[in-house]
């Protein structure tokens, strides 16, 4: 696909989201500690869960995926809840590929950004 592409196959650990108001307001709907696993596989394949918190639902998804221009962008075959449909992410890597944000930009809904660590990346 992309040199993009080469970088983020792999398995990746929910390290935070973040949801940013157009006010510049900032929440956490997932807490401080979300749980969750993201995986691309080398033949374009990827998986998504994300652990429900509070009134945040929990999140399941699986299909195929494209890099092109720094978006990624999850076509989504199967997903939970019913809402889940494709997924376009503006990408950026950060600590030499070792985390990877993925970012909504939806006119008339919050940003929000899904901080990823690669996986065994993260300690307590």
């Amino acid at each position: 696909m992309t040199d993009l592409w080469d970088e983020i196959v792999g398995a990746w650990t929910l390290a935070g989201i973040t949801e940013f108001a157009d006010d510049g307001t900032e929440r956490k709907p997932y807490g401080d500690r979300p749980n969750g696993q993201l995986v691309y596989s080398e033949d374009g394949h990827m998986a998504v869960v994300i652990g429900g918190h509070g009134p945040a639902p929990a999140v399941a998804y699986a299909g195929t995926v494209t890099v092109a221009d720094g978006r990624v962008r999850h076509v989504v075959a199967v997903g939970l809840p019913p809402f889940t449909a494709d997924q376009e992410r503006f990408a950026r890597l950060e600590d030499r590929g070792a985390k990877l944000v993925l970012a909504t930009e939806q006119p008339g809904s919050p940003r929000i950004e899904l901080h990823w660590a690669r996986l065994g990346a993260i300690t307590a």
